[in-house]
């Protein structure tokens, strides 16, 4: 049983999850809870946990810096975080420490779940790495191709393994889906590619350097079909044990002694398999990186969370466009690739706009709470999801329900209605008929025609008049000019002093004045 240590400074909580949570049928044990940092920091290291779970806002010692310390006594530790939205920039900062995952309060039982079954899984896998490194290799051509692949002086191991001066190329693979106490899977795969390799020496040999297993190749890969080959050869093995796995080619080798090359290189595409196509030996760049280069922004550039796709993002799905807002989220997914190659950042940055569509939605529409809060949140799959075009399936789908939430009562026909109801709440956005066009899936020509004809004035003229009502309305309560230009949508505060004029006949000041 992996031992689990709940820090919380509400005893409600710690009980809560300390007694709901079905612990023992997941493989773990609840050794302890904790009310603040200044306990926890003395249980950890009375009870050596292999799991904490604490709130990121505490008297006394934060969650933050209790993660802190928690490092320091073990860096292998791991630690799930509580935390309310308002908390977001605390649980950035978490993520920084490494973090195994962020809930929201109140704890979705299924979520954390989903989390525990994942790290049960992750925690079987090092213990088993620290078992084979303990292990002194057995096998002599294993223990050749490790010098091979990890020697300076590989010339002998390559003469000893008959390989020439021929090219070579090598296959690393690894095994995912395993649970706490599956050990006897793992050794059956490995026993099996094992006997499967020995029998197609001639082809190559298997080895193993944990985490990974892998194949060096005594001929490259030629081509896409000969990849897919072995790939559905890796796969008729290993699903014998309903085991999933991920693999990747490190290109070929000119002379044996260069193994070691593609070794590094294999490695380096599996640590990158976040972004790789499912079910493929993966070779190279993956195609995402292709796709998304094109039309996005340029690498240094940091998304900005008012970004006008974001905007448009959130109008979509206030307007209920479902299919327009799925397009939207793919394509700030695709710019976030381009932007930070990082699984890390790019599940951040869709944990801060899911959270941020929500809160925005919720704060403009109050009724709208109960249906999203019956919606369930895809972030706890998001980040424990293996590749990125799940993650982009997860929360591509969530924008998708939520916009036919928002618009579960509209029918065509009805799009000017549903225009000026954005325009009164999202004023004070860079609102443009262009956009909303696009939303609504019409010419734009043809939309200002509809505005126009059925509002009575043109879409730029009614929008002016709704943030000069607002912009009155906060003159009257005493805040400065400069203020409410932003308050309203106007960046520019002569601009805003042009319109005011335009449409009241004095200056906002001097209004202020008369009000």
């Amino acid at each position: 049983m992996i031992k689990v240590l709940i820090v919380d400074d509400e005893p409600k909580l710690r009980e809560g999850m300390r007694t709901l949570i079905p612990w023992e049928e997941e493989g773990y044990t609840v050794v302890a809870t904790a009310a603040n940092g200044y306990e926890a920091l003395d249980k950890f290291r009375e009870l050596d946990p292999g799991l904490v779970i604490a709130d990121i806002r505490m008297p006394g010692m934060s969650g933050l810096e209790l993660i802190a310390e928690l490092r320091k006594e073990n860096p292998g530790c791991h630690v799930l975080i509580l935390s309310g939205y308002a908390d977001f920039e605390y649980a950035k900062q978490a993520i920084s420490y490494h973090i195994d995952g962020y809930l929201l309060k109140p704890v979705d039982e299924e979520e954390l779940i989903s989390y525990l079954q994942e790290l049960r899984e992750k925690i079987s896998l090092e213990e088993r790495i620290n078992e084979w490194q303990a292990l002194e290799p057995a096998r002599t051509t294993e223990v050749l191709v490790r010098e091979l692949l990890q020697s300076k002086e590989a010339g002998e191991a390559a003469a000893e393994l008959g390989l020439g001066d021929s090219s070579c190329e090598v296959v690393l693979l690894e095994l995912k889906g395993l649970n706490k106490g599956e050990d006897a899977r793992e050794e059956s795969v490995k026993g099996l590619m094992e006997r499967h390799w020995q029998e197609q020496e001639e082809r190559g040999f298997f080895f193993t350097l944990p985490p990974y297993m892998g194949i060096l190749l005594k001929e490259p890969l030629r081509d896409e079909r000969a990849r897919a080959a072995l790939w559905q050869e890796l796969h008729y093995l290993i699903s014998k044990e309903g085991l999933e796995f991920v693999a990747a080619t490190g290109g070929a080798a000119v002379r044996p002694e260069e193994a070691g090359e593609s070794f590094g290189a294999a490695r380096a595409r599996l640590e990158d398999a976040f972004f790789g196509q499912k079910n493929t030996l993966l070779c190279g760049m993956p195609d995402l990186w292709e796709e998304s280069a094109q039309g996005a922004v340029e690498p240094e550039e940091e998304l900005d969370p008012e970004r006008d796709i974001e905007v448009q993002l959130l109008l979509a799905v206030e307007a209920g466009s479902s299919e327009v807002a799925r397009e939207l989220t793919l394509q700030i997914i695709r710019q976030l690739v381009h932007t930070q190659r990082d699984e890390t950042y790019i599940k951040d940055q869709l944990l801060r706009i899911v959270s941020s569509t929500i809160a925005r939605l919720e704060a403009a529409s109050p009724e709208l709470r109960p249906l999203i809060a019956g919606q369930a949140s895809p972030m706890g799959e998001v980040y424990s999801s293996r590749y990125l075009h799940d993650a982009e399936r997860l929360v591509s789908g969530y924008m998708e329900q939520l916009s036919r939430l928002t618009g579960s009562g509209s029918v065509r026909g009805d799009e000017i209605k549903r225009i000026t109801d954005l325009i009164q709440r999202r004023y004070k956005e860079n609102l443009k008929l262009g956009t909303l066009a696009e939303i609504f899936n019409y010419n734009s020509a043809y939309l200002g025609k509809m505005f126009k004809n059925q509002v009575g004035e043109h879409f730029n003229t009614y929008l002016d008049k709704v943030r000069i009502e607002k912009a009155k309305q906060l003159l009257t309560q005493g805040m400065k000019v400069y203020e409410v230009a932003e308050q309203v949508g106007y960046m520019n505060s002569d601009y805003f002093n042009a319109k005011f004029r335009k449409y009241v006949g004095v200056s906002p000041s001097a209004y202020r004045k008369e009000n």
